[in-house]
């Protein structure tokens, strides 16, 4: 379900009151799985017991077992600003449909913190959810780097 502008804005209300920059978790791509669940799940932590949710959700939620990503240092923005795209990711993604294959956490999550909406999880069948071989979706880069040059250029690369 779309998130409506004022729903956006009690999220990230939200987002300022959860976030603890001095967690090691703070801006930090992460992933979990739940019980009896063979997917991953992906969100960008809050502090050490708070996670907003890059799925269904998008809003934050408690949980204080989760994994870092691994292997995206080296593209990861710095949690500062990680926190402040996430932010602007709502404005621009709160209203996209969310699909397993299509359009999910792991995209959101990704692009978010490593500018790549890719999903390695569904990167084995990307013909059939129009993403490219890499698994990454097609449009929301582009979508996402254009409303950054308007709003914040400096959340770019």
């Amino acid at each position: 379900m779309p998130l409506s502008s004022e729903q956006i804005e009690n999220v990230i209300n939200e987002i300022d009151c959860l976030a603890d920059p001095s967690s090691q978790r703070y801006g930090y791509l992460l992933n979990w799985q739940n019980p009896f669940d063979p997917f991953w799940h992906y969100g960008i932590g809050l502090s050490d017991t708070h996670i907003f949710d890059t799925g269904r959700g998008l809003c934050p939620f408690e949980r204080k077992e989760a994994k870092f990503v691994i292997g995206i240092d080296p593209i990861a923005f710095e949690p500062k600003q990680t926190i402040e795209r996430l932010k602007y990711a709502l404005c621009v993604f709160g209203s996209w449909e969310y699909t397993v294959p299509g359009w999910n956490c792991e995209h959101l999550g990704r692009l978010i913190a490593t500018d790549q909406p890719r999903c390695y999880q569904s990167q084995f069948i990307w013909w059939l959810c129009d993403m490219t071989p890499e698994g990454e979706h097609k449009t929301a880069h582009q979508v996402f780097r254009n409303y950054l040059a308007v709003v914040a250029p400096n959340l770019n690369r």
